[in-house]
């Protein structure tokens, strides 16, 4: 009987199977993702230029929102390739998915927005990678500075960078994260990014991709049991209370990370550009936001570094209470295409204030 009903069974799961494949590559396509590489030489993770370098990147239970995606050829997700020769000056803009901005149409980022307003005068190129905190941006100053010497910096920040940082609470192969015992903090060694066969042959599935991306299965399982066990509240994308519960590591790691950009940076204009705590702007609780002190103690560090500092708090905070309009989609907490444009004009703003950008000349 048993025998009998394995016939019947496996043969069914193997259409459904066949079937689903089919749905979630044609109809409802699961997202496509780059391949990780992890450049021995600069110990930095960016994407490989070895193999698939153009995708469709898709959110939401029906693929409501796509957007396409491409590789260069240093490995980032960009509208444009990277001279490694030098024609005019040079922006580097340093991030995590907010840089990488999977979520909207390569080139319509923040970084390629500026790319236009800046253009022809300036080459605007992006370093954005999911996952890298602050630490990790101060590991890819390194990379970029040798690699493709900008004449600015600007590092883009979110909440969750902070916490991220400290190697008790993420260690991701590929990237740098922070030992701190008090007032003593050290750059624990970066531990290679080795590919995971299995994953390599998973992905290969469009339904796999489909669970684990569109879905977002571990993430909604690891919140579920965050939320359990610790009545665990979000903002930000991050664990509020967790978060708190760091602040004295998370202020000594923050502190050490600017101290030693200035240090090492020989006096490169460097600007931070951080997101605001938006789910507290459309609240009308941005006062009260359980995430702000975060953004303050970016503007304190970067005042005492004397680093320029840019907060989308107030930006963000008038486009909304003027034109209601929400800065990410329904679907994702990235930015979209909106929120984009805003980080991107208000950086063009303030590197023009600063005179490291002039207005164009028109003849």
């Amino acid at each position: 009987m048993l025998k009998n009903l394995l016939r019947l069974t496996l043969p069914t799961l193997l259409v459904m199977f066949v079937i689903l494949e089919l749905i979630f590559t044609s109809i409802i396509p699961a997202t496509q993702l780059p391949y990780y590489y992890y450049d021995p030489d600069y110990r930095i993770l960016r994407y490989s230029t070895t193999e698939q370098r153009e995708g469709i990147y898709t959110i939401g239970l029906l693929a409501q929102q796509r957007a396409k995606w491409s590789i260069n050829n240093e490995g980032w997700n960009s509208a444009v390739d990277f001279e490694t020769s030098k024609h005019r000056p040079r922006i580097a803009i340093i991030g995590d998915s907010y840089v990488e901005a999977f979520q909207v149409n390569v080139g319509h980022s923040f970084a390629g927005q500026l790319r236009k307003l800046a253009s022809p005068h300036f080459d605007v190129y992006d370093f954005g990678i999911s996952g890298a905190p602050l630490s990790q941006y101060l590991q890819m100053t390194r990379y970029v500075r040798d690699r493709l010497d900008p004449d600015i910096i600007v590092i883009n920040v979110v909440h969750n960078d902070f916490a991220d940082s400290l190697c008790s609470v993420r260690r991701k192969a590929g990237m740098l994260c922070l030992e701190v015992a008090g007032q003593d903090i050290r750059e624990a060694p970066i531990s290679a990014y080795k590919p995971d066969s299995v994953y390599r042959l998973a992905r290969h599935s469009s339904v796999i991709r489909y669970l684990v991306v569109n879905m977002q299965l571990k993430t909604r399982l690891k919140r579920l049991i965050a939320s359990e066990q610790n009545n665990a509240k979000y903002n930000a994308n991050i664990d509020v209370d967790k978060a708190k519960s760091l602040k004295n590591s998370i202020q000594n790691s923050t502190d050490y990370i600017l101290r030693t950009i200035m240090r090492e940076n020989g006096g490169k204009p460097v600007v931070f550009l951080m997101d605001a705590p938006r789910k507290d702007i459309y609240n009308g609780t941005m006062s009260e936001s359980n995430v702000r002190w975060m953004n303050e103690l970016l503007k304190e560090k970067t005042t005492q570094y004397e680093f320029p500092f840019i907060d989308l708090s107030d930006e963000f905070k008038r486009l909304f209470e003027a034109e209601k309009v929400h800065f990410e989609s329904e679907y994702d907490f990235h930015w979209n295409e909106k929120g984009h444009q805003v980080a991107a004009h208000a950086l063009y703003r303030k590197l023009r204030t600063l005179q490291w950008v002039t207005e164009p000349t028109t003849k």
